[in-house]
C-alpha cells in the first residue's frame, strides 16, 4: 500500500470517528434533562411507549375516559368460582370456626341464688348474713339453722321488706346470691353462606365460602367421569351420575365420612332432588314401560309412585308435594306437562299440543314457564294453572336457563343475545349450537323486564343448571360452553 493510501484511509477514518464522536454527544445533551446520568441513554430506550395500566380488584383493565386522561374502574357482576368442569353444585349455610384475636379469654362475673336446699348453701347462707347483718358474734358456719340463724333470718327480712316468716322461701330466697368469676367460651362456630360443588373429572367434592372465595376440598375420593351430581339438604350426602365401562348409566349414592354407599339400579334415565333436598325421584325402565320411584336420602327404602308405557319424561319437583313430568322436547314435535298426584299414584294434564314443548312450574304450582319451537327460535310464555290462560313474555330462551323467585312471580333467566337456526331444544341440547347470553330479572306478570349483565361484555356465557342463594342476593349457574361455575351479583 503507497504510502499516499495509508493517509487518505487515516483521514477518512478521522472524519468518520468525529461525526460519530458529535452525534453521540448530541444525543446526549438532549437527554440530559429527562434521564438520569448514571442511566445509558439506550437503556431508557422504548419504542412502545411507556403507558400505565390500572387493573381492580376483578382483573378488568381500565380504560381512559373520552380522552380526558382519567379512569373509570368498572366493577364485574361476574365471579368465576371455578376453573375446572363441575357435575354438580348447591347453595348451603354452612358452618365454620371463629378465630378470635385474643388467646386467653377474660373471666366474667355471674351470680347465682344460693341453693338453701344443701348443706353447703345453707353455711353459704350462714357467711352471708354475718358480713349484710355486721354479726357479732357471729352464727357459726355449720350449715344448721338453729334459733340464732332463724332470727337472724328474720332481721333480714325485715330489713329488706320481706314477709317476716325465718324461712328461705320463694320470697327470701332471691335475696341470698352469690358471685362467682368463669370464662365464659363464646360461641365458637358461625353460620355462613356457602356453596359446594363436584367436580365432574374426578368426583371430588369442594367448599367455597362466598365473603372469603377461598376453595377447600372436603372430599377426595375418585369417580372419574361425573356427569351429574345432586346434594341432600346439608350437602353431605351426594348421588353421582356416570357412565360405566360397560355403557351403562350408574348412580351411586355416597355420604361423607362413611365408607359405604349405595347403588341404584342401572339405566336411571331422569333424576331429581325435592326443593327441600330430603327426597329425590328418579324414573327407571321396566318391563311394561317406566316407573317413578321417590326414595329419603340415608333411606333404603323407597316408594314407587308412577308407571307408564311411555319412557320419554323429564320431571320437575316444583314443592315438596307436586311432581310434574313433561314429554321429552324435540322442534318438530307436540309436547305435554302433567301433574302426579304422589297420593293416589294418578297423573293429569296441565297443558300441551306445543312444539318443542319445556316447561319450569314455579314453587307454588300456579305458574308454568315453557318454550314453544317458533321458526325464529324458541320463544317464552307463561301458562297459568288455574285460569288455563297463556301469556307470550315476547322474549327468545328456554325455561332450562331460567330460575323462579321465591315470589312466585319473578324469574331470572340467561337470554341468548343471538338465535341461530329454529330447530330448538335440539340444537342446544346436542351442543350443535351454544350462546353467548345476557342475564335479566322480569316481572311475569307485568312483563317488567331489567337486564342485570350481559356475559359480552366480558366472557361469553352460554348459563344453565341456575339456582340462587337463600336471600336471592346472588344467582349461580354452570356455564355450557365448559361447565365451569359462576355466581353473578344481584344486588
Amino acid at each position: 500500500m503507497s504510502k499516499k493510501t495509508i493517509i487518505i484511509f487515516i483521514s477518512v477514518f478521522a472524519i468518520v470517528g468525529a461525526i460519530i464522536f458529535g452525534v453521540i454527544s448530541l444525543i446526549n445533551k438532549k437527554n440530559s434533562n429527562t434521564t438520569d446520568n448514571t442511566t445509558p441513554w439506550y437503556q431508557s430506550f422504548n419504542p412502545f411507549g411507556t403507558g400505565t395500566q390500572d387493573t381492580n380488584n376483578t382483573g378488568e383493565q381500565s380504560t381512559d375516559t373520552e380522552g380526558q386522561g382519567t379512569t373509570e374502574t368498572k366493577t364485574s357482576r361476574f365471579y368465576q368460582i371455578t376453573d375446572f368442569a363441575i357435575a354438580g353444585a348447591t347453595f348451603l349455610e354452612d358452618t365454620r370456626p371463629i378465630f378470635y384475636n385474643e388467646t386467653t379469654p377474660e373471666p366474667e362475673p355471674i351470680k347465682t341464688v344460693i341453693n338453701a336446699d344443701t348443706k353447703e348453701g345453707r353455711k353459704e347462707i350462714q357467711i352471708f348474713l354475718n358480713k349484710a347483718l355486721s354479726l357479732t358474734p357471729p352464727l357459726v358456719v355449720d350449715g344448721s339453722f338453729g334459733k340464732l340463724a332463724i332470727q337472724a333470718i328474720k332481721d333480714f327480712q325485715e330489713l329488706n321488706g320481706l314477709t317476716i316468716t325465718g324461712k328461705i322461701d320463694t320470697e327470701t330466697a332471691p335475696f341470698f346470691t352469690k358471685t362467682t368469676t368463669a370464662v365464659v367460651e363464646k360461641n365458637q362456630y358461625e353460620q355462613a353462606p356457602s356453596v359446594r360443588y363436584t367436580g365432574r373429572m374426578n368426583g371430588h367434592i369442594y367448599k367455597m365460602f362466598l365473603d372469603t372465595k377461598i376453595e377447600e376440598k372436603i372430599s377426595n375420593s375418585t369417580i372419574p367421569g361425573i356427569y351429574e351430581a345432586f346434594f341432600n339438604n346439608i350437602a353431605n350426602t351426594v348421588i353421582y351420575r356416570y357412565l360405566s365401562s360397560d355403557n351403562s348409566i350408574s348412580s351411586f349414592t355416597a355420604t361423607l365420612g362413611e365408607p359405604k354407599g349405595e347403588f341404584l339400579p342401572k339405566d336411571i334415565s331422569d333424576l331429581i332432588t325435592s326443593p327441600d333436598k330430603i327426597k329425590f325421584f328418579y324414573l327407571t325402565e321396566n318391563s311394561n314401560g317406566i316407573s317413578g320411584v321417590v326414595k329419603n336420602f340415608g333411606d333404603t327404602k323407597m316408594s314407587v309412585v308412577f308407571s307408564s308405557p311411555l319412557t320419554e319424561w323429564l320431571s320437575q319437583w316444583a314443592n315438596n308435594k307436586d311432581i310434574y313430568l313433561t314429554t321429552k322436547a324435540s322442534y318438530g314435535v307436540d309436547g305435554s306437562v302433567f301433574l302426579l298426584n304422589m297420593t293416589n299414584k294418578t297423573i293429569s294434564k296441565i297443558f300441551g299440543g306445543v312444539k318443542g314443548l319445556t316447561t319450569l312450574v314455579n314453587p307454588n304450582s300456579s305458574l308454568v314457564l315453557y318454550s314453544v319451537a317458533t321458526g325464529t327460535g324458541p320463544r317464552l310464555g307463561i301458562f297459568d294453572i288455574t285460569k288455563h290462560t297463556t301469556k307470550d313474555l315476547g322474549i327468545y330462551g328456554l325455561p332450562e336457563k331460567c330460575i323462579w323467585s321465591s315470589d312466585n312471580i319473578t324469574i331470572y333467566c340467561a337470554l341468548p343475545n343471538v338465535i341461530t337456526g329454529n330447530q330448538y331444544p335440539d340444537y342446544w341440547y346436542q351442543g350443535l349450537i351454544s350462546f353467548d347470553d345476557y342475564f335479566i330479572k322480569m316481572d311475569t306478570t307485568s312483563s317488567g323486564t331489567t337486564t342485570i349483565a350481559n356475559s359480552t361484555n366480558e366472557t361469553p356465557i352460554d348459563g344453565t343448571h341456575l339456582f340462587l342463594s337463600d336471600k336471592e342476593d346472588t344467582l349461580f349457574f354452570t356455564n355450557k360452553k365448559d361447565s365451569t361455575l359462576w355466581s353473578l351479583n344481584l344486588r
